[in-house]
């Protein structure tokens, strides 16, 4: 039989379009145990404990099956939704997982990193160093006149210097002034209170103040102050004894960011990193400076707590 009779052969013609189909089949259906190994989602014995657990944490019993098969069915969809987005590339250049991200790693390293209780001298040390932290802070009782800047403009400094001279010479303090929202007398404020009250301009100028007399104007975030500081309470340092609870948590917690950054310190050798200088010197607006771009609202993730 000639070539050209093999050619026109119509059994040659199945046999190869037979074969282009099963090669087709063969790239578009993947192999079986490849799917059972990237796509396989297991719900363990292990897992239906946590779900268990979970739900009586939030509800003060054990769930029925009916529950536990919603709680399955939960788990399954945000697992499968968790790696497509992952398949998606959904995790990268998000900043909001990124920072969850190195929150958990934080939170695993500070588990790693836990510091045995120290003994007496070690934390009598630890106290020593940051003796001024623990003390009890100094305390101020006074009265005010209020001169408020929305209302009297460029005139109030003017009225409030005169009523300072008034106000010494007998003058009734309902006489000058206007009226105040949080009252005219204050007593045993921290400089902490007055700075939140006040802002901390006048919580520096009070501190200043003379004691007995009046004096001012002082300057607060509602206007101008004329003040008369009655009594005053230094700071008091403390003993170790009278705060030892606190500072034993403030040491081990400083222990662990240690610890913690040194593990940091120590993955950062893994990489090479390059930052560009001269664009960080730039002075803004210049060409080598980073372009600006509009901020981006997010929900804030509150760091882990550490001790003041």
């Amino acid at each position: 039989m000639t070539m050209i009779a093999y050619v026109k052969e119509p059994l040659l013609h199945f046999l190869l379009l037979g074969g282009v189909l099963f090669g087709f089949h063969a790239w578009m259906t993947p192999d079986t145990a490849a799917v059972d190994s990237t796509r396989r989602i297991e719900i363990t014995a292990g897992h239906l404990t946590q779900m268990r657990e979970g739900y009586r944490r939030q509800y003060q019993r054990l769930p029925d099956e009916q529950e536990l098969r919603g709680l399955i069915t939960a788990h399954l969809r945000e697992e499968v939704l968790y790696r497509e987005a992952l398949a998606l590339g959904l995790d990268r250049d998000d900043s909001i997982v990124r920072r969850r991200l190195a929150q958990k790693m934080e939170f695993l390293t500070g588990d790693l990193a836990q510091t045995a209780p120290p003994d007496d001298a070690t934390l009598q040390r630890f106290f020593d160093g940051r003796a001024g932290q623990y003390a009890k802070p100094g305390r101020v009782t006074f009265r005010h006149v209020f001169f408020s800047t929305q209302k009297r403009g460029s005139q109030a400094e003017a009225a409030a210097k005169a009523a300072v001279i008034a106000l010494t010479q007998g003058a009734s303090e309902d006489s000058v002034g206007d009226g105040f929202l949080h009252g005219f007398e204050f007593a045993d404020q921290t400089g902490d209170d007055l700075t939140a009250l006040f802002g901390g301009v006048f919580a520096t100028q009070l501190a200043a103040a003379p004691q007995g007399i009046w004096s001012g104007p002082l300057t607060s975030s509602y206007g101008l102050h004329v003040v008369h500081v009655t009594a005053r309470l230094s700071g008091q340092s403390v003993a170790l004894t009278e705060v030892r609870e606190r500072v034993l948590r403030d040491y081990l917690e400083d222990q662990r960011l240690r610890a913690n950054q040194t593990l940091v310190d120590q993955l950062q050798q893994r990489y090479v990193i390059v930052i560009d200088d001269a664009a960080v010197r730039a002075p803004p607006g210049s060409p080598r400076a980073p372009a600006m771009t509009a901020p981006v609202t997010a929900p804030a993730i509150t760091p882990p707590a550490t001790a003041p």
